[in-house]
């Protein structure tokens, strides 16, 4: 993997970070599921009518659309409304890391050096750490959920690693395009009131979902799309551990929360590991 694409690998991971804490400002305007089915309604439209299809076969590009849109955030913000705290929702997330890997050895016959396996062994030590607190004050359920939104993710990143989109935009854009309707019809047959959920005034929250479409969608998995088309998934999955470090960063600078000294721990591990798997470690050439 070159520099280059390591910064931009790191760069998303730490978008994503931050997203957690737009999603926070944007809650207090705007309802959960409302506010999902118009972030991926402002990625699919309009750029759906000037975008042509991707090479994947549609019911491939729905399947992805579903499990993004819905298998993943439609579950962790569930899981959120019974009581898992947002911060450690995302950091649950990332098991999706360590499946998504497993995938690539396991379905795409990618190779796993010894060095790739220590830097995995460190960081999943380093994610058991940061998340003993989660794992310990969170009921099953909400634990539960999150960690079948993480299986949804890998199996978005199993269907981007099987068919290869050479088109990374047009595949988020027609993806996104089959999110906001199920969602909506979700809310019209299982909520009796639709006025407060329907409400989108306040521009915390159109700021929110404008990020989440642009930048954290858009931008975002467009480059972690093209890199795991590029290098496979055992190779970015590991990545995705940045992610709840630099929430917890972000939940400090901006909320006033504060880190233990095990989530410090924890992510040194977590670094220290990614470092053994990326350039950083390897031994170059005389």
């Amino acid at each position: 993997m070159t520099p280059r694409d390591t910064l931009l690998i790191i760069l998303t991971t730490l978008i994503w970070g931050f997203n957690f804490v737009v999603i926070k400002w944007g809650v207090a305007d705007v309802s959960a599921p409302m506010m999902t089915a118009l972030r991926f309604a402002l990625v699919a439209i309009p750029l759906v009518f000037f975008v042509k299809k991707p090479n994947v076969p549609l019911p491939a590009v729905a399947a992805y659309g579903l499990l993004f849109g819905c298998g993943i955030w439609g579950v962790v913000n569930f899981a959120i409304s019974v009581g898992t705290p947002a911060g450690q929702a995302s950091l649950l997330l990332q098991s999706s890391a360590f499946m998504t890997a497993i995938a690539g050895v396991v379905f795409f016959s990618e190779t796993m050096s010894a060095q790739k396996t220590v830097g995995i062994l460190f960081a999943f030590m380093g994610f058991l750490l940061i998340s003993s607190g989660a794992l310990t004050t969170n009921s099953l359920l909400g634990v539960g959920l999150v960690f079948v939104a993480g299986l949804a993710w890998t199996v978005c990143n199993v269907i981007v690693r099987y068919y290869k989109p050479d088109n990374i935009l047009s595949f988020i854009v027609w993806s996104s395009l089959f999110v906001p309707l199920p969602i909506l019809g979700y809310l019209a047959l299982f909520t009796s009131d639709l006025t407060g959920i329907l409400d989108i005034s306040g521009w915390r929250g159109i700021t929110s979902i404008v990020f989440q479409a642009v930048v954290t969608t858009i931008f975002g998995y467009g480059i972690w799309t093209k890199m795991i088309t590029k290098y496979g998934l055992s190779a970015v999955a590991p990545y995705s551990l940045i992610v709840p470090i630099s929430g917890l960063i972000f939940a400090s600078l901006f909320f006033g929360e504060s880190l233990t000294l095990i989530e410090v721990l924890g992510s040194i591990l977590v670094l220290l590991g990614l470092a053994f798997m990326s350039n950083l470690m390897q031994k170059k050439p005389i």
